[in-house]
């Protein structure tokens, strides 16, 4: 009787304590002052998930290390199962991951804004489902997939994931929704401007035939188009049958990824951090701004890509940007990939030429991008104004990233995702815009993206 009271304590919804108890204090002290010490050493959660690349074997850790985080997910509603995320401040943070443990209600020790320490010794680093790209703390490999690991089970618990008595105000991190890319993972963030598709109106947060999760699509206003992402909401969720909001507002969740890993999604806590009682965003189409500032569709580009005035600029590796005929669609592309190469590493440029950004008065990017298996590679698109349009300069420029929607490594390599507009009004004097690939030689992970349709829109 009770051993079996404790289990339901534990396992139950009872009021966070204040402090902590004595045993829980003197284990913690002890580790706090093995890391004084030197005997352990605190990485961040960036440092540690640097330790995995996803769809590898889970890293079973062996040296003395200890991660340090703050909750920002939480259980209590049933959007979340046996997990907690954590990220490496309660404000502005740089990452965050996934710590699976075999405890339900753990909202209740493991509060939103909780400092937690974690002694990762013995502990795996990996996925609880392998490619997903959402780097998790587990207990053991699983049986069933020498590639996924398992829940943190309650013995584990006590002797390696400690909280303090530190609880925290989290202040989600303001992102735009094309901005929110795979390092956001496990941070909390605030989208402003949010509404749900007319077409979804009515709806409620959970398709009634679904029977796990459900992914509704939500949008954001921009002068000129839509920005839109996905919010993921599980059927055991107390709010799963609740009607979607029907105004304009703010929406507060974390980052992560959905099932497969292949589309990225927002995650609520609860269905209290939506608030969108306002007015619905309205915006504008391109022909409120019919002047052109740059075009191009490479259909008149062989072999490597080479257009006046623009640069391909190798910076690591032997890969370019190079013409392609896209089958699906009938035209040319600019392409890349570090498939096969040999390379350990693979950064190549594609930079257009200088735009004058001071003739008009507002100015918007957009491009089209598609990709095949582009697990283990990045692209991402930046701009320059103090970049003097020389090759031996380019990397000492400061290029700022722009907050352009990139294709997924989920989508099918059929289809081509649209950048949505991207505000450069910021901006002045002569800009360059820059498309940088970074890739591996891991033949596994080594992705190709396509480009195409380079536009600015201007008034």
């Amino acid at each position: 009787m009770c051993f079996y009271f404790t289990n339901c304590v534990n396992d139950g919804d009872f009021e966070i304590p204040s402090s902590l108890g004595n045993e829980e204090n003197v284990k913690l002290a002890s580790i706090l002052d093995s890391i004084q010490a030197g005997i352990y050493q605190l990485k961040t959660i960036k440092e540690v998930k640097e330790l995995y690349i996803s769809g590898n074997e889970p890293l079973k850790v062996a040296s003395k290390i200890v991660v340090k985080g703050y909750v920002i997910s939480s259980d209590q509603k049933g959007n979340y199962f046996r997990e907690f995320y954590m990220q490496d401040a309660p404000e502005n943070p740089t990452a965050g991951l996934k710590v699976s443990l075999n405890l339900s209600n753990n909202y209740n020790k493991f509060n939103f804004g909780r400092e937690v320490y974690i002694s990762l010794k013995d502990l795996y680093i990996g996925e609880t489902n392998s490619g997903d790209g959402i780097i998790t703390i587990g207990g053991k490999i699983s049986p069933t997939d020498a590639l996924e690991i398992q829940n943190v089970s309650t013995n584990q618990l006590e002797k390696h994931i400690f909280r303090s008595e530190n609880t925290t105000v989290i202040t989600p991190k303001l992102v735009s929704l094309a901005g929110v890319n795979s390092s956001d993972i496990g941070t909390f963030v605030k989208v402003e401007n949010v509404i749900f598709p007319t077409n979804l109106q009515g709806k409620s947060f959970v398709d009634p035939t679904e029977d796990f999760d459900t992914q509704r699509k939500i949008q954001t206003c921009q002068t000129l188009g839509f920005a839109d992402l996905l919010l993921e909401t599980s059927s055991f969720a107390s709010f799963a049958n609740k009607t979607l909001p029907s105004g304009g507002g703010t929406i507060n969740a974390v980052v992560s990824n959905d099932f497969d890993g292949d589309f990225l999604v927002l995650v609520l806590n609860s269905d209290e951090d939506i608030s969108m009682d306002g007015e619905r965003c309205a915006t504008l189409s391109e022909v409120d701004f019919p002047t052109i500032l740059l075009e191009e569709d490479f259909e008149n580009s062989t072999g490597e890509i080479r257009i006046t005035d623009w640069l391909n600029f190798r910076e690591e590796g032997t890969q370019s940007w190079r013409s392609y005929s896209d089958t699906y669609s009938q035209s040319k592309a600019a392409r890349v990939g570090s498939s096969n190469s040999g390379n350990a590493s693979t950064i190549t440029w594609l930079i257009t030429k200088g735009v004058n950004l001071d003739t008009t008065s507002a100015e918007f990017l957009s491009f089209e991008t598609s990709n095949s298996f582009a697990n283990g590679s990045n692209l991402e698109v930046l701009i320059s104004t103090i970049w003097d349009g020389t090759a031996i300069n380019v990397t000492s420029a400061t290029w700022d990233v722009l907050p352009a929607k990139i294709v997924s490594d989920g989508e099918n390599f059929k289809n081509w995702i649209h950048s949505t507009y991207v505000n450069l009004s910021d901006y002045s004097g002569t800009a360059f815009i820059a498309f940088k690939y970074t890739g591996t030689g891991n033949i596994n992970f080594d992705g190709t993206y396509e480009l195409d349709n380079i536009k600015i829109n201007a008034r």
